[in-house]
Parts: C-alpha cells; structure tokens; sequence
C-alpha cells in the first residue's frame, strides 16, 4: 500500500514538473513573439512617421492647378496614417489598416510617374528609395514574425501542451500578411 502510494506521488510530481516545463516554455515561446511583433511595430511606425514627409513633398513639388486633383488622395493618406498609428495590437485589425496604408503610399509614390517636377525632385527620391528600403526590412521582420507565430501554433497544438496554455490562457495568434 506504502509502496503504491510513493509511486503515485512520484508520477503526480514528475507530472507537475513537466506541466511547469510546458508553461515555462510557452512563456519563453510567447515573449520571443512579442519582441518580433515589437521590432516590427518599430518599422511599421516608422513608415507612419514617413507620410508627412511625403505629403509635403506631393504638396510642394506637385503645380499647384494640379494639386487639387489629390487632396482626396492626401487627405486619406493622413486618415489612414492615424488609423494605423491607433493601433498597435497585432491581428486582423492591425492588417487591414497597414494594406490600406501600403497601398495608399505606393499610389503617393506613383505620382512621381506622373509629375516629373515630383519625379525628379531630390526630397522624393530619397524617400522612395526609403520607402523601398523599409519595406524590405518590413517583409524580413514579418516573415520572422510569422515563422515564430506559426511554431508557437504548433506548439500548442501538441496534446500535451494542452493543460499548459489552458493554465496560461494561451491561445492561437494570427499571423501578420503584409504585402
């Protein structure tokens, strides 16, 4: 009987223990992902931070009878920016708002196709190749991102994870798709 119980006790224990590793794991799993999803908040406020920069870039280098075909453009452009800036929360919100954002600057940036006094203005170069350079970073980060959030996933998917992300209230993430 004496036998049975320490037994017993030692499975109940070693159980324990690995209940502690998981919720352990998951943790260490779960801050790896928000330090990606902070490093790629960082770009993606960045870019926001960009958008006045262009505006008034379009806004000085576009003549000025021709401005007025854009206001539209611009004045969603800054809706969009602070829609952004808003929220900061990965997920499907976060998502929608950023494609909004992208697109609207990659039409921003094709005026310059239109307006050669835009197109060949040093200020909107520069930006450009910012642009282009910082989304680049962006796609490296969301892939990064995505990448971790997927094993995360898959980690609690695992049977035996189970008991531990119902402990630590640990849920499936959304991945971030960014164009």
């Amino acid at each position: 009987m004496m036998d049975s119980i320490f037994i017993i006790g030692g499975i109940l224990v070693f159980l324990i223990f690995l209940l502690s590793l998981a919720i352990i794991h998951l943790g260490s799993v779960r801050d790896e992902i928000n330090n990606r999803w902070y490093n790629l908040a960082e770009k993606l406020q960045y870019r926001q931070d960009m958008m006045p920069n262009l505006i008034e870039t379009i806004r000085q280098f576009i003549p000025s009878d021709k401005l007025n075909l854009h206001n539209g453009l611009i004045q969603t452009g800054i809706e969009a920016r602070n829609a952004a800036a808003k929220n900061i929360k990965p997920g499907a919100d976060k998502i929608i708002l950023e494609h909004e954002l992208s697109r609207i600057i990659a039409e921003m940036l094709k005026l310059g196709e239109k307006y050669e006094s835009l197109g060949k203005s040093t200020n909107y170069l520069e930006l450009k190749k910012e642009f282009k350079d910082l989304y680049a970073g962006i796609e490296e980060l969301t892939k990064d991102y995505n990448n971790r959030v997927r094993g995360f996933n898959s980690i609690l998917a695992r049977p035996y994870n189970i008991p531990a992300a119902l402990i630590t209230k640990n849920k499936k993430k959304l991945i971030f798709e960014f164009e």
